[in-house]
């Protein structure tokens, strides 16, 4: 039986920085690609991948996929938490048939995987993102609310951060569908106050901020963020579409690493440079004055809890409409490429 203290590694992970070599469907990812990665290398195996995606009402739930034509639904940042119920008894089964299974999430989560199945197995292969802390759904599903109302429509798809304008960055887009029509909105003030909360740390549920996986020896085979700052340790030559720092914490992890490494280019890097701004690399997220009053107003009224984290930004606004004009978009670009 596995002990909670042997979760995780027993010493600080091998760290890299990686890329993925411009394969289209991997940009998807929010950083790097290196989670698809691994998930295209296991399912060519017959394995199957575990990760994040919303279900038809936009909840956020861990789900099951066998296919690459599926992949598109587990890749991207998720900021909130998501739900894996009868998840790991479905993984128990699926293991002890000696099928490959491929499990990413927070670390609480790949810690709470571990600790069900009472063993390690051969055929497991986990990865931990490193995270702030997760939000609950309610507070995510007042920001589609607001949504909805103002284009009168469903949101039927939500990216927390969208590459398609920004590049590798933080700004989030939905879709609207109304009627036979779906929309792309790529600016709005409910989605910048819902991130914006998210990165102030005021909505995250109160264990984040005691998060006994919030250090450098992690849970997961494979540890997958972003390389924020990458640039100034690393000559990384095109960042434009993101960057992933991994630290590989176990024999399983650096095994899986070396059979897809012709898939990325892989930089030798350091954990210390990584931690910069990933902070929790080194203790849990702290917890702000502000989170001791967020959830009453949020309750009281919540179109005014949130309009608080709403930050306009009329720069940023322009850009945005410039960009989203596939001319003034590639001129732009143009013009990045030249400085």
């Amino acid at each position: 039986m596995l002990h909670p203290d042997r979760i995780l590694a027993e010493e600080d992970g091998k760290a890299y920085a990686a890329v993925n070599r411009d394969i289209p469907e991997l940009m998807r990812s929010s950083s790097g690609g290196v989670f698809s990665i691994i998930a295209r290398h296991l399912l060519s195996d017959g394995g199957i991948v575990y990760g994040s995606a919303f279900d038809k009402n936009m909840q956020l739930i861990h789900t099951a996929i066998e296919d690459k034509d599926k992949l598109h639904l587990l890749q991207g940042s998720k900021y909130l938490q998501s739900l894996n119920d009868g998840i790991f008894k479905e993984i128990r089964t699926h293991l002890r048939t000696g099928r490959k299974v491929y499990y990413t999430g927070t670390g609480c989560q790949v810690a709470a995987l571990k600790l069900y199945l009472r063993k390690d197995y051969d055929n497991l292969f986990t990865s931990d993102i490193l995270c702030h802390g997760t939000p609950p759904q309610n507070v995510f599903n007042f920001t589609l609310k607001s949504l909805e109302n103002r284009y009168k429509g469903q949101v039927v798809d939500y990216k927390f951060r969208d590459k398609k304008v920004w590049g590798w960055s933080c700004s989030s887009s939905c879709s609207i569908k109304s009627g036979n029509r779906i929309r792309y909105i790529g600016y709005d003030k409910s989605m910048d106050a819902y991130f914006n909360a998210f990165i102030d740390a005021v909505n995250y549920r109160e264990s984040c901020y005691k998060c006994p996986y919030a250090q450098s020896r992690r849970s997961g085979d494979i540890t997958l963020a972003d390389f924020w700052g990458v640039e100034k340790y690393i000559p990384v030559p095109n960042k434009r579409n993101g960057v992933s720092a991994i630290l590989v914490n176990t024999p399983k992890g650096q095994k899986l690493l070396q059979e897809i490494v012709n898939s990325m280019d892989l930089y030798d890097a350091d954990i210390k440079d990584i931690s910069v701004i990933n902070r929790t690399l080194t203790g849990p997220t702290t917890r702000p004055p502000e989170r001791d009053y967020f959830f009453t107003d949020f309750e009281k009224n919540p179109g005014k809890t949130m309009d608080a984290y709403t930050r306009q930004d009329l720069k940023r606004h322009m850009v945005y409409l410039l960009k989203r004009n596939p001319l003034t978009n590639a001129l732009i670009n143009r013009i990045k490429s030249l400085t």
